[in-house]
Order: C-alpha cells, then structure tokens, then sequence
C-alpha cells in the first residue's frame, strides 16, 4: 500500500473493497493504531493518531 489518502466527513460512513493484498487491513490498522505506519501520518480530526489515540478513539467507530 503507497500513497493513500481519502476524507471522509463526520457522519459518514467508509468501507474499503479490493483484492486480496490490497492493504485493506492494515489500512484499518493504520486508522486504529494496531500498527504505525511506515512513513507518512494517519490523522482523524487533525490529530495524528500514533500520539493521541486516547482522543481518535472517541472519534470513530470501527467494526470489523
């Protein structure tokens, strides 16, 4: 997985299609911190999400 990027507004709601090893999952493990990202930053609601997750959590809701 390279170069990504998206928005999604408040009240929204994403879900990700692909193929198998597309970088799905650790797509969403990027967005829940279970992973950090090689380069680059994840952020959600202009927090990055390696240094505030106790704040990004409250933010989203993930089921996956």
């Amino acid at each position: 997985m390279s170069d990504l990027s998206f928005g999604v507004a408040k009240g929204e709601t994403l879900a990700l299609l692909g193929v198998n090893g597309a970088g799905k999952t650790t797509t969403f493990k990027s967005l829940t911190n279970e992973v950090q990202p090689s380069y680059g930053q994840v952020l959600i609601g202009g927090y990055e999400v390696s240094k505030n997750f106790d704040i990004v959590k409250r933010m989203i809701g993930y089921c996956p």
